[in-house]
């Protein structure tokens, strides 16, 4: 017997063992693979034996393609070439376009979708999207794929003229409907104008540009130029008073009776929003300021300090408020009338006695000198002082306001009746004519009496008395 006859012979006796092994598992019930477990519903294998064997599948399905396709042949049947323009050769693409014809008729007959929807869907969103990226770094349009991009845009001018057609013809089309947004779904278009304006904020600010206008750099220590804020105040304060005026809420524009600014909903989200519990609020900004102050930033608007707690812009923004509603007799804190020239209203004066902590204080106050002393700081303004405690002007004004460059007071002079002859004192008096009513009343005489004033005789050369 030759070699062939064994290679015969074993092949029919392996092929006959898997026949019979097969029929038993199929008998039982089990996967004709592993025999262990259930096959999947519709199949012969389980479905860790039919993933290895997909897999394997079409790595080998891949590597046949592949050769095929080099060779200049039919990549599914390997023998002719591919028509003109067809991956495939005639025959076998008329025989997969017959096939396609009649699962569709099946499937239409049946009222079943030709293919799954959301798979469809999620392979052209991705086959999409693959196509955008390779014509995108190819410099070509991302519509037709053939002509290349027009500078510093995506697509070549006869697609965008193509869609800006297509956009004009759908926008008269959903306005003579009375449609908003093209008829499109109000919230998706909202959602999608709300992240596009997200990202033109980004993109300005990080240009050091006006986020609303986008040509104008913005005023100091703001994110829009002057103008543009003018506008928006503008804005802001006439829909306000066209929305009192029509008897609207403020801010949803609801009916309100009453000729209240808010209506109920709005109300009491405001009213909650004021009394919720704001300690993580203020944990939170407790911990953006000792960053910014870490880093040397002004805790207001996060721009560099110089290693002050706030930027001189925020600092004369802050010092005009105050003294605006200084003037205005307002509270400083919170814009309520504040009476006899005070700086704040009475509840935010308790609530700023009940806040304060006279040691956390002095605790900083003593921080702040050692730190400023170390690195030869004026310990007022913070400006060099070459080794002294104070520079030049903080020294003068230091001097000018202590009680020892202004000289002692001058105090009201006082009387003290002594007799002369007991040596017994009357007094003391505010005046002479307590003296004379002393003296009156005692039955005394001018020289049985001395009066004594305790008046320096340098009054004449010392300060003004105190106010």
């Amino acid at each position: 017997m030759s070699d062939q006859d064994d290679r015969e012979t074993r092949r029919e006796r392996e092929r006959a063992r898997w026949h019979r092994r097969a029929g038993e598992r199929r008998a039982n019930g089990r996967c004709l693979a592993c025999g262990k477990h259930p096959p999947a519903k519709g199949r012969t294998r389980c479905e860790p034996c039919a993933s290895k064997a997909r897999e394997a599948d079409r790595e080998r399905h891949r590597r046949r393609i592949e050769a095929r396709v080099a060779q200049g042949l039919c990549p599914r049947c390997g023998r002719s070439e591919p028509g003109p323009g067809l991956a495939l050769c005639p025959a076998c693409n008329d025989r997969r376009n017959r096939a396609g014809r009649a699962r569709d008729a099946k499937l239409r007959a049946e009222g079943a979708p030709r293919r799954d929807p959301q798979r469809a869907k999620e392979y052209e969103r991705e086959r999409s999207r693959r196509l955008y990226a390779e014509r995108s770094a190819a410099g070509t349009c991302t519509k037709c794929g053939s002509a290349p991009a027009r500078q510093d845009r995506t697509t070549c001018d006869s697609c965008a003229e193509k869609h800006r057609a297509h956009d004009r013809k759908r926008l008269a089309r959903a306005k003579a409907e009375g449609l908003p947004y093209c008829g499109r779904d109000p919230e998706k278009r909202r959602e999608a104008g709300r992240k596009h304006g997200r990202r033109r904020t980004k993109a300005r600010r990080a240009a050091g540009l006006c986020i609303r206008c986008g040509h104008a750099p913005p005023a100091e220590g703001r994110s829009m130029c002057e103008p543009c804020r003018e506008d928006r105040r503008a804005a802001k304060k006439a829909r306000h008073r066209q929305r009192r005026e029509a008897g609207l809420c403020v801010r949803c524009s609801v009916p309100v009776p009453g000729g209240k600014a808010h209506c109920d909903a709005c109300a009491a989200e405001r009213n909650a929003r004021r009394r919720r519990d704001k300690s993580a609020k203020r944990a939170s900004d407790r911990r953006r300021y000792e960053n910014r102050r870490a880093l040397g930033a002004c805790t207001r608007c996060g721009k560099p300090a110089n290693g002050a707690a706030e930027c001189r812009s925020c600092r004369d923004a802050a010092r005009a408020r105050y003294h605006s509603r200084r003037a205005a007799g307002q509270c400083v804190a919170c814009c309520a009338p504040a009476f006899d020239g005070a700086a704040m209203c009475a509840p935010c004066s308790v609530a700023r006695a009940e806040r304060r902590n006279r040691e956390a204080e002095y605790a900083a106050r003593r921080r702040r000198y050692a730190d400023r002393r170390a690195n030869h700081k004026c310990v007022d303004c913070s400006a060099p002082s070459a080794g002294a405690a104070r520079c030049d002007g903080c020294a003068r004004r230091h001097a000018e306001g202590s009680g020892a460059y202004r000289g002692i007071p001058v105090w009201d002079p006082t009387w003290t009746v002594v007799e002369l002859a007991t040596g017994r004192e009357h007094g003391p008096f505010d005046s002479e004519a307590d003296v004379a009513l002393c003296l009156a009343f005692e039955r005394l005489s001018r020289d049985e009496v001395e009066v004594l004033a305790d008046i320096s005789p340098m009054a004449l050369l010392t300060a003004p008395p105190w106010e």
